[in-house]
């Protein structure tokens, strides 16, 4: 595996025989043709995140004057935490497969990557940061292992936490979706340290393939499901502050909602052919919702909370995008 090292350029990391004489040298038309190829995949991406938000724009402005923009910032601020424990659960498995990106390194391809979700499949995400990382010196490999091991922990603490919440707030939910319960055995198995890249090495050695070389430590995994219990605690106080506005606030609808979105998420993280789960997330969502609130205001929440998480998800991004021209632009001391 390619580990990254200080003072390493990306050309450094990704060619170890890299010499003075081709510094100078234009750009190859494989970079050209993978330049090219990013601009396209990020033209879609707008575009996905575009239609996404164009789509339900006119129910978001009434659930917006329902909710109020006092409970709208609050509940993009929760939401934007959420996402920041998720990228620190990312960087924390990183680690654990010996990858070492700093806080801002890791947030810089993070964050753009996510918007990738927008897009059919939920394969891009895994592809622009296979990308962004190979362009940092880490292997494609082990970032696809990161990327795996980052849902899996992120599929077992949200059903857990649905598990642990919901029987006390609305159990029905947990009846209608008993499946979800029933894969946890399976994904616990996978999400322990060695399980998931010993069978990626398996099938890398049946590929004719070089392996991982490496394994999850025990420390690493749970961290980053220490941040990922985080993550599904934001995410629920975001929708807390959605629904108290329209209902009433309690320590039960705390409950609910946190347990609500640990287990709406992962089902729309398991139905990969919607982008980010669009439909069928929504649908559990609500299913949970109508326990506190009525069907019209569960629509009108869970819409509301579809628009202001892609918000997050652009302010970060954009956020992201900013902290990397001003690293670039930044004078250098000497």
């Amino acid at each position: 595996m390619a580990e990254l090292t200080k003072g390493a350029t990306p050309a450094d990391a990704s060619h170890p025989g890299h010499t003075a004489k081709h510094a100078g040298a234009g750009p190859s038309p494989r970079s050209r043709l993978r330049r090219i190829g990013g601009i396209v995949v990020m033209a879609l991406v707008f575009g996905g995140v575009a239609w996404a938000v164009a789509r339900d724009w006119h129910s978001f402005i009434d659930s917006m004057h329902k909710v109020g923009w006092a409970g709208v910032l609050l509940s993009v601020l929760f939401g934007m935490l959420a996402v920041t424990a998720t990228g620190l659960q990312w960087r924390a498995v990183l680690h654990g497969l010996d990858v070492d990106f700093s806080l801002a390194e890791s947030g810089q391809v993070f964050f753009p990557s996510q918007l990738g979700k927008y897009l059919p499949g939920s394969v891009w995400p895994v592809v622009m940061q296979m990308e962004a990382g190979r362009a940092r010196g880490a292997n494609r490999k082990t970032m696809l292992a990161a990327n795996l091991v980052t849902i899996l922990t992120g599929l077992v603490t949200g059903v857990l936490v649905a598990g642990v919440l919901l029987p006390f707030s609305y159990p029905q939910a947990l009846h209608r979706f008993w499946w979800a319960l029933a894969a946890l055995p399976l994904m616990v198995l996978l999400a322990l340290p060695k399980s998931l890249p010993y069978l990626l090495d398996r099938l890398l050695l049946l590929a004719r393939r070089e392996p991982l070389g490496v394994q999850m430590t025990g420390g690493a995994t749970l961290r980053a499901s220490a941040w990922a219990v985080l993550s599904w605690v934001f995410f629920g106080l975001h929708l807390t502050v959605l629904t108290a506005s329209i209902g009433h606030f309690s320590l039960g609808l705390v409950a609910l909602c946190i347990g609500g979105m640990g287990l709406a998420v992962s089902a729309g993280v398991l139905f990969l052919i919607a982008p980010a789960g669009a439909g069928f997330r929504e649908v559990v969502l609500g299913y949970v919702l109508v326990a506190v609130v009525t069907s019209g205001q569960a629509v009108a929440v869970v819409i509301a909370s579809r628009v202001l998480l892609i918000l997050v998800d652009l302010i970060l991004a954009a956020l992201a995008y900013l902290s990397r021209r001003v690293i670039r632009t930044a004078p250098v001391k000497v």
